[in-house]
């Protein structure tokens, strides 16, 4: 039995980290290469996220004094400390002559779970747990409330900074890498559905990469460039999904109709001019029209017939099944809502050599042939035998 990769899907349209265009005078301009459908817009800027709130820094602070660090107990010993989710508190050091850097690191992160304290190049670091925007943390001065440091916890704790290596009175803060910005109508463009990335400041480097991924309207996509449907490997629990049978039929006689005929770079009789026909359906009667879509699928009918009649006979060890083998092509209607003459409805019911029919419903309008099919767009399309099985979606 053959098979392929199921790889029809009902197009997204979504762009993915598509590089954009930075105004070069102001840079605190973007803009998009395709207009956006919607404000869920993503940005990136050196190949990091930025929000539309701004991107910060996560606050750090690494001790100057490397180890092994000498603390000892009653004489410089304490560790005053600042949050910022409550009052200042005082904090008991590890104690000893030959101290490493990762135990007290670990001593410490137990006593203060609002950071995060870990060991690098031999030195202990404090870090805030996520980025923020403004003052994260703090290490007060004690003599600040003790002028002449006559209280002993004063002396233990000056002296608990000093064996670290912290200025007293350090304050440990978020520094602002990126801009907030906000997605609106671009005041230079009179298209009104022209949008641009707007920031509040300009961006901090001269050379900045930025990249956008955001929904654009089927007219514009570049992945199925107007049909709603693309052809793309699809993965259902962690490997590739395949088909077979009336399911493969379907989804190679779908490539047949809906390529546009000559696009193919190596095999140019592939497809139909049925994409062109979309484009040009207002010339002519009603009629003449219909009878043209007809006829294109029917000639897209006979080529892929011609394929699988040479896959059949030249390649025995890739069986074609009874359900995949097209036989004829039957009761093919086309036909226009009246309520919408830019599209034009085709059905048609393929005979197999399994003597079970396979009935298909497609509309064929710019840019919706696959809306009857599925009202959702991240819906992927499933086709059986089963006609209702078709109008479901």
């Amino acid at each position: 039995m053959s098979y392929d990769f199921a790889t029809e899907n009902v197009c997204p349209h979504q762009v993915v980290l598509e590089t954009s265009v930075i105004d070069p005078i102001s840079r605190d301009v973007i803009r998009f290469q395709r207009t956006p459908n919607g404000a869920s817009v993503t940005l990136y800027i050196n190949g990091v996220e930025v929000p539309p709130a701004g991107l910060f820094s996560v606050p750090d602070l690494a001790c100057t004094s490397s180890e092994p660090y000498r603390i000892t107990s009653g004489k410089d010993d304490l560790l005053y400390v600042d949050v910022g989710t409550g009052p200042a508190r005082i904090v008991q050091l590890l104690t000893g002559t030959a101290l490493k850097a990762a135990d007290v690191a670990k001593d410490l992160a137990a006593k203060l779970p609002e950071i995060l304290v870990v060991a690098e190049n031999r030195r202990v670091v404090f870090r805030a747990r996520s980025a923020t925007n403004g003052r994260s943390f703090s290490f007060p001065d004690p003599r600040w409330t003790d002028r002449t440091s006559s209280l002993p916890s004063t002396v233990r704790m000056t002296g608990g900074l000093s064996r670290l290596g912290i200025v007293p009175g350090r304050v440990v803060t978020g520094k602002r890498l990126f801009p907030s910005w906000q997605f609106t109508q671009d005041p230079a463009s009179s298209i009104e559905t022209d949008r641009i990335i707007q920031l509040t400041s300009p961006l901090p480097n001269k050379l900045p990469i930025a990249q956008l991924s955001y929904t654009t309207a089927p007219a514009n996509c570049r992945r199925c460039f107007g049909i709603r449907i693309e052809f793309d490997y699809h993965v259902l629990g962690g490997t590739y999904e395949t088909v077979n049978g009336a399911d493969l039929l379907v989804q190679e006689l779908d490539k047949f109709v809906f390529t546009k005929a000559g696009s193919h770079w190596k095999w140019p009789w592939l497809g139909s001019r049925l994409i062109d026909r979309i484009g040009g359906k207002g010339i002519g009667t009603n009629g003449t029209v219909n009878s043209m879509i007809a006829l294109d699928i029917t000639k897209a009918f006979s080529t892929y017939q011609n394929i699988k009649a040479q896959q059949a006979q030249g390649f025995p060890f890739q069986r074609v099944s009874d359900e995949e083998f097209p036989r004829s092509l039957q009761d093919v209607s086309v036909t226009q809502p009246s309520d919408d003459p830019t599209t034009a409805i085709v059905t048609a019911t393929v005979s197999t050599r399994s003597l079970q029919p396979v009935e298909l419903k497609r509309v064929v309008g710019n840019p919706n042939p696959f809306s009857v099919l599925s009202q959702d767009p991240t819906q992927v399309l499933r086709f059986s035998s089963d006609p209702s099985f078709l109008l479901r979606g």
